[in-house]
């Protein structure tokens, strides 16, 4: 009799043991966390389960099923997860498998985030190294076009084009802007008749942000970009203000006024307003060298846009237009009382032109969708230096139709598409008449490879066939690799090509007396453009830094040369397959030591030359070295007010202090 009861109290010993390890009374509790949507039933993973009076916790697996221990029962049961109602059960028995079935909690109708606009940011996921340009850097300036707006960036130059016009051109790469691909919302903005002066004619004010890729771009785009691509986006309905006024003057009798307003009429459609009229009303010669510093006379522009924005189909469209009447050269000259024999500067312009993008997102492809481009432009322009007579005429019809789409997933999209220009000059310059007309057809495609925005690959064909030089063809490469998600290390290489107009690029030539000597067998301009570019980011405190460093090299295939050193008194415009070259070296730091205060250092080298009547020369007017600084300080008084205080040096030095609400 006692062996059998010491024989039953050893097995209830080693029972209790092997059932409950850990500890002498712990118990386990298992079930399975789900959620219940549209009547399927699905897991719950990384929900938090704990108890009232137990300190053990767990949390679901990505099955929804969980394990929790307890030391004893009865006790209540938490269960939390985001997104969903706190759940709670009184648990009182251990061999149930409990199913624990969460509500979904309420939800917000919607989250608004506020955000700064930064003045100059560089995004580390894209695969082209796009600069943008915000307002924050925008309103630097108390007045501005889109000439005047890059006074404080690094990778664009702006230069005066000659003492007499007072237009303003710019330089990417150690090239001349016409090398650049200038358009708005991806539409084209600044080619043809309007190089020399299409910058003008935007207000810094109509803009919202300005993007800038160096080197070719997207061959979406056209075969243009050779030096880079600059794209402005201009203000939206849903975006802009519902009334604007901005009015500017100085010493030197400058005025200007901006005015837009923005219209929404219902949640589909939106229409907005711009208008711009500037003027010099008096004449300054500030260096006492006789001329006008600049040319008297008044510039006004107008656009008006409308925007549908529906299911399946969305559309932008509107008219854009521009008038420029100005005087220059010697101090009273008035065309009133001609004949005289003081020298002239007459510049007109008169610009108008309908746009129109569309896109339609395509029924059954969830990623696949139609843009469809259209512009239609008329431009003529009457530019008078001395003797020195020009007036051309351009009209232009521009198409675009793009289809994007995915190759199985996400990782592997496309673009392809078919482009259409045509192009009608009539030029005259003193006696001579010179008729060309250009009928581009176009196709492209363009592959992007994405690893998880971490290697992205993005290779592009296009073939275009001009009625007057062929066939144009412009492979392109675009890669990015982010070696951690703090820097972007990237390459490019492309061909681009450009159509010459000898003399609507090179007005500011006119101002001379020499004889213009034009050959008639010019080629298109072709080049080929390397690039690689790193950027780096880094935290001082909580505010972002940003240095970044890039390369590119651009050969000439066959290049327009003009001339100036074959005789004094004459002017040779001719193409050459001879040796021309750009190599362009930049290296910029952002920093931002303390809350408020940037500051903006830049260095860039350039050595870009040609062949000049057989022998290699660096090209005239392109500096070897430059240098940017920029310190800006941002502060909020109590009427939360902000104040922006900024200096510059060696592009233009200047101390601006603006209030901005």
């Amino acid at each position: 009799m006692k062996k059998n009861i010491l024989f039953l109290f050893v097995i209830t010993i080693c029972r209790i043991g092997f059932s409950q390890p850990g500890h002498e009374n712990e118990l386990t509790i298992k079930g399975k966390v789900i959620t219940v949507e549209n009547g399927v039933e699905m897991p719950v993973p990384n929900a938090k389960l704990l108890w009232s009076e137990d300190e053990h916790m767990a949390l679901s697996e990505l099955d929804g099923t969980f394990e929790i221990h307890v030391l004893k029962l009865p006790d209540t049961l938490f269960v939390k997860m985001t997104g969903f109602k706190l759940a709670s059960f009184i648990i009182a028995d251990p061999s149930i498998n409990y199913t624990i079935n969460l509500q979904s909690g309420q939800m917000l109708n919607g989250v608004e985030v506020i955000g700064l606009n930064l003045g100059k940011s560089i995004d580390l996921m894209d695969p082209t190294n796009i600069e943008t340009i915000g307002q924050d850097e925008l309103r630097k300036a108390a007045c501005c076009n889109l000439s005047e707006s890059f006074e404080t960036n690094a990778s664009v130059d702006v230069n005066m084009t000659d003492a007499i016009s007072g237009a303003k051109k710019i330089q990417m790469l150690g090239l001349d802007g016409i090398y650049t691909q200038i358009q708005y919302e991806n539409i084209p903005m600044v080619r043809g008749l309007s190089s020399s002066f299409g910058l003008n004619y935007t207000p810094g004010t109509w803009v919202e942000s300005i993007q800038i890729t160096k080197g070719t771009g997207s061959v979406v785009n056209g075969y243009e970009s050779m030096a880079g691509l600059i794209n402005i986006e201009l203000k939206q309905p849903e975006n802009g203000e519902s009334f604007y006024f901005n009015f500017y003057g100085n010493k030197f009798g400058r005025a200007e006024f901006n005015v837009h307003s923005a219209y929404r009429l219902n949640d589909k459609w939106g229409t907005m307003t711009f208008a711009h009229f500037s003027n010099y009303f008096t004449e300054t010669d500030v260096n006492k060298d006789g001329f006008r510093d600049f040319p008297i006379g008044h510039v006004g522009a107008f656009m008006h846009r409308w925007n549908y924005v529906g299911k399946n189909y969305e559309t932008k469209f509107g008219i854009k237009a521009n008038y420029g009447d100005q005087l220059g050269g010697q101090m009273g000259y008035d065309p009133s009382s001609e004949p005289t024999i003081l020298y002239r500067g007459v510049f007109k312009n008169e610009h108008v032109e309908l746009f129109s993008k569309n896109g339609i997102f395509i029924k059954g492809r969830p990623q696949g969708s139609l843009g469809l481009i259209g512009q239609l432009e008329y431009h003529h322009m009457l530019t008078q230096f001395g003797n020195n007579s020009y007036e051309g005429t351009e009209k232009k019809a521009y198409f675009n139709g793009i289809y994007s789409d995915i190759l199985g997933n996400t990782n592997h999209t496309y673009k392809t598409g078919l482009s259409f220009l045509y192009d009608d000059y009539v030029q005259n310059y003193n006696d001579s008449t010179f008729l060309k007309t250009e009928i581009v057809p176009g196709a492209f495609f363009e592959y992007t490879y994405n690893r998880l925005d971490k290697i992205i690959v993005v290779a592009g064909l296009r073939g275009d066939y001009h009625n007057l030089y062929g066939e144009l063809f412009s492979p392109r490469l675009h890669a990015k690799w982010n070696i951690n998600p703090k820097n972007a290390l990237r390459i490019s290489v492309g061909r681009g090509y450009r159509i010459p107009n000898p003399f609507a690029d090179n007005v500011s030539y006119m101002a001379s007396s020499r004889q213009w000597l034009v050959s008639p067998d010019f080629r298109p301009e072709d080049a080929i453009s390397s690039g690689v570019t790193f950027t780096q980011k880094f935290m001082i405190g909580e505010e972002v830094s940003t240095f970044s460093v890039d390369y590119f090299y651009t050969h000439f295939n066959n290049q327009l040369i003009v001339d100036m050193d074959a005789h004094p008194n004459q002017l040779y415009i001719y193409s050459t397959s001879a040796v021309g070259f750009s190599h362009s070296l930049q290296v910029e730091l952002m920093v931002k030591p303390i809350k408020g205060l940037e500051l903006r250092a830049a260095y860039k080298y350039y050595n870009v030359q040609s062949t000049y009547q057989g022998k290699l020369h660096e090209m005239a007017f392109v500096p070897k070295f430059r240098a940017l600084f920029n310190a800006g300080y941002t502060t909020r008084n109590k009427n939360g007010v902000l104040m922006q205080l900024e200096t510059g040096l060696a592009k233009k030095d200047y101390l601006l202090l603006s209030v901005i609400r």
